[in-house]
């Protein structure tokens, strides 16, 4: 469900549905909110991929707070909605980031955020949320772990910008070897041409590319041939928030295994390990 409501141990339900005419409605489960103490403290965790989704979760809050006045919450948002627009880019644009952030603290009797490996600390400064960091999610995983401290592996750094979040992967998991990958824009039209990889020897080697989000994954495809290319024998990636929108054909003799959390629903695929992390719940 893409909005899960807890007291304690107790799963509460909302159920949500659309009209016709494009208009959202939630119902709660009034015997059970009504059953709680005057002023309980609940856990929202939304899982928010859609508008309607988003809008789902602003109308379950304010049915809570109608139905229990002095409820109070915390919300679990694995997927910061609008994270990847954290500034106003060109003349004419919305600051998306800023409006939803705007709408979260305009909540009734909200308390913590907790989000997962947010993209942009413009989210964090904005939202007041607490992050979850990439490598207590890695460690989740006692395959992901245990592959990426392996003697023959090399983590993988996508970009510049994220240098700093792969160090400190790597320092968590144990001083792992570092192999950092530049972009090769073409300077007239910003077009990626290509990707270099530093000198780091990945002969023979696993690579582990670690990042944040897989949307299309066209960064991804040229980086794991570039990682072949200079000899390493397996790649794999990790991505907290597996988008995949284009499917996962497109890696098909490049990338070997997917590692990613469950903040986006998706269908079985035996190429893909899905890690489960619960915060507040």
């Amino acid at each position: 469900m893409p909005i899960e409501i807890r007291h304690n141990t107790a799963e509460l339900h909302a159920e949500t549905l659309g009209f016709a005419g494009g208009e959202r409605h939630v119902q709660l489960d009034v015997e059970a909110f009504k059953a709680l103490a005057p002023a309980p403290q609940l856990t929202v965790r939304a899982r928010l991929t859609t508008s309607d989704e988003i809008l789902d979760l602003m109308l379950t809050l304010d049915a809570i707070t109608r139905l229990v006045p002095k409820a109070r919450f915390d919300l679990e948002l694995p997927y910061l909605p609008y994270a990847r627009q954290d500034r106003v880019c060109a003349p004419g644009q919305a600051f998306s980031l800023e409006l939803f952030a705007n709408l979260l603290k305009a909540l009734p009797n909200l308390g913590e955020i907790i989000t997962w490996d947010c993209h942009s600390p413009v989210g964090i400064e904005l939202t007041g949320a607490r992050n979850i960091s990439p490598e207590i999610l890695i460690r989740r995983d006692d395959e992901l772990t245990t592959l990426i401290q392996a003697k023959t592996s090399v983590l993988v750094c996508p970009d510049k910008g994220a240098i700093e979040r792969t160090r400190k992967i790597a320092e968590a998991l144990g001083e792992t070897e570092i192999a950092f990958a530049s972009k090769v824009r073409n300077p007239i039209t910003g077009r990626i041409e290509r990707t270099e990889i530093d000198d780091t020897p990945l002969a023979g080697r696993t690579a582990v590319i670690v990042d944040d989000i897989c949307d299309g994954g066209f960064t991804f495809l040229e980086l794991a041939r570039a990682l072949r290319e200079a000899g390493a024998d397996r790649v794999v990636l990790y991505v907290t928030h597996g988008i995949f929108s284009r499917g996962l054909d497109a890696f098909d003799g490049l990338i070997d295994k997917f590692f990613t959390t469950d903040s986006f629903a998706r269908t079985d695929d035996a190429r893909v390990k899905t890690i489960s992390y619960r915060h507040a719940f």
